[in-house]
């Protein structure tokens, strides 16, 4: 009788660089669990007992230095951990495109928010940036624009009552 490996779904990354970094990411939130959990037991422990001296323990002192034992673990161990998730992830790669778009529409919103008003500035800003995607959609953008112009609308203006008009139209470069 033969026996069949079982399969990873379909898309599934089977590089061990991700299976790293997912390894180093789960140690590092245990470390991170046995650190808050270690100082929680000191902090009850030296509280509600008395710890005493070294030469002289009270009833607090085998839980206080079991907890910082436990701190200082989980100390290294999300040390180790989060060492290894960053070594084995990969920099993103540069593209000077996608950085100028960005800038380029913060500039353009900054200049435009005070005479245009929030909604043309939030679709201006998002036509901009989303000219970073390549090839770039044109009916994909202004969707995203106005979607995210209503939502900026409906939360500063309406729901945090801001007085920053919607529509402003005046020339953006001058009075």
């Amino acid at each position: 009788m033969k026996s069949v490996a079982p399969t990873a779904p379909v898309g599934a990354d089977h590089s061990g660089a991700a299976h790293e970094a997912a390894g180093g990411l789960a140690g590092l939130a245990g470390g991170l669990a046995c650190i808050a959990i270690g100082l929680f037991v000191v902090r009850y422990a030296s509280q509600h007992y008395t710890v005493g001296e070294t030469a002289r323990m009270g009833p607090g002192f085998f839980p206080v230095v079991l907890g910082w034992v436990l701190t200082g673990l989980g100390g290294l161990i999300a040390l180790l951990s989060l060492r290894r998730a960053v070594q084995a992830l990969e920099p993103p790669p540069w593209r000077p495109r996608a950085l100028a778009a960005v800038l380029a529409a913060v500039v353009v919103f900054a200049l435009l928010v005070e005479r245009s008003g929030l909604v043309p500035a939030t679709l201006a800003l998002t036509l901009v940036a989303t000219a970073a995607e390549r090839p770039y959609r044109w009916r994909r953008s202004i969707v995203l624009g106005l979607a995210l112009a209503l939502l900026a609308w409906l939360i500063f203006t309406v729901g945090l009552q801001m007085t920053l008009p919607a529509f402003a139209f005046a020339w953006p470069f001058g009075g």
